[in-house]
């Protein structure tokens, strides 16, 4: 009976248990790492919140067999990115097909759970072309298994800014049957020294996931960095404050130690009389 109780208890305690939700997402940078963007949240008093400090488990999965590739843990907004340097490290099944997943084992608040990604590897291209004087982003998307175009493809063509990409293209375009996309670069987009960096860019792909490609372009409109630290300036440093400034603190500062001294050599004769 006592077993029973408690067979009882852990059944209870064990239906309390909330219900973690991981999401994933494959990052694919040609120029660069490979990565698995995790996020964990959970259903609380019907709100979703974020859940930090999560250990997760990475894995890939091929033939139903999973190989660990290491552990990671969520930060304080229940995120966390687990890279890999290329996909050498992990292995498709016959058909070219990647399967990537995090899981979570469990502990006294949150039930076990897993989230897995399956993904082909896409090869993404972009180069600079002329034409008239106007410039073009000409970029490809292939089929890395297959070694095949592939059409139909939605692609973003970006210019790298300090908080947000700038869209070139009107929305994302769609590849041809040859995979590719061409676009204008406007001529009148600033850059540190005339420099552009391109992004190209393919966004939640079903069968590709995410991929981006990278572009130095010297073909912007430089941009000319003026500085005043040397002028005599309101905002400058005390050296270089303007004259006037310092001519008017000087009669203010003159004219007040000037009075100061004129009622003490009064207070003086006061006191003599």
């Amino acid at each position: 009976m006592v077993v029973s109780f408690m067979l009882g208890i852990l059944a209870t305690q064990a239906q309390k248990k909330e219900r973690l939700r991981i999401s994933a997402t494959y990052i694919k940078h040609m120029d660069g790492p490979v990565y698995l963007d995790l996020q964990t949240t959970a259903r609380i008093d019907r709100s979703n919140v974020n859940v930090p400090d999560i250990p997760l488990e990475v894995y890939f999965e091929v033939d139903g067999e999973e190989t660990s590739l290491g552990e990671i843990q969520t930060d304080g907004m229940g995120k966390a990115r687990f890279r890999l340097e290329n996909l050498s490290a992990i292995q498709p099944d016959s058909s070219g097909l990647y399967i990537l997943g995090a899981s979570f084992g469990g502990n006294e608040t949150f039930r076990r759970g897993s989230r897995s990604v399956e993904f082909r590897d896409a090869i993404l291209t972009a180069r600079l072309t002329e034409m008239d004087s106007t410039y073009y982003v000409e970029a490809t998307l292939k089929d890395a298994q297959k070694d095949s175009l592939v059409a139909d493809a939605l692609i973003g063509v970006m210019v790298e800014r300090m908080f947000q990409p700038l869209r070139i293209s009107e929305e994302f375009l769609m590849t041809d049957e040859a995979g590719s996309i061409s676009v204008e670069v406007p001529d009148d987009i600033p850059g540190m020294e005339g420099n552009l960096v391109l992004l190209t860019r393919i966004s939640e792909h079903d069968t590709y996931g995410n991929v981006e490609v990278r572009l130095q372009a010297p073909i912007g409109v430089p941009i000319v960095a003026e500085s005043d630290y040397e002028q005599r300036t309101l905002w400058g440093r005390a050296s270089r404050a303007p004259y006037f400034i310092l001519f008017f603190t000087g009669v203010l500062v003159i004219g007040s130690w000037g009075l100061i001294a004129y009622l003490f050599v009064n207070l003086y004769r006061i006191a003599k009389n």
